[in-house]
């Protein structure tokens, strides 16, 4: 398994990926989001491939933090195709966006995940994640 930078040709293979996570993305969308966005050092996405083939996504932001002298690191989507799935996979990524954030000396690293109970919320508290609820969202457009 190699994990690599993603490019705008991974649009096809992190589509599906997203709509395993249930997200449905234009593929205009993730090509301009992964050629202009997330081509910087601020936005990163990352993907195992084996064979050449993409088998799963992590993405990655890096935020600046005014009380801390290092930056927050948060993980917006994770995601392996579950023909491949096993969590060596998901470990994998994870463990090198977490490498990442550590060479960006970032003071703490989050997830986002779903409310509903599920492994995914297992397998982050396996990875030394805590529940933190103390966060509100306000949506601001209705997509639906």
């Amino acid at each position: 398994m190699n994990i690599r930078n993603a490019t705008y040709k991974d649009a096809p293979a992190i589509r599906f990926l997203l709509e395993v996570l249930g997200y449905k993305a234009s593929m205009s969308l993730l090509v301009n989001q992964l050629e202009t966005l997330f081509g910087g050092e601020d936005h990163q996405v990352f993907v195992a491939e084996r064979n050449r083939e993409v088998i799963g996504f992590i993405a990655i932001h890096y935020l600046p933090l005014l009380a801390f002298d290092g930056e927050l690191a948060v993980i917006t989507y994770l995601s392996v195709d579950e023909a491949a799935a096993n969590q060596s996979i998901e470990r994998a990524l994870e463990q090198y966006a977490t490498a990442q954030a550590l060479k960006r000396k970032c003071e703490r690293i989050q997830v986002q995940c779903s409310e509903r109970p599920t492994l995914a919320h297992r397998f982050y508290e396996q990875q030394g994640y805590h529940e933190c609820p103390i966060y509100f969202t306000k949506r601001l457009v209705d997509t639906e």
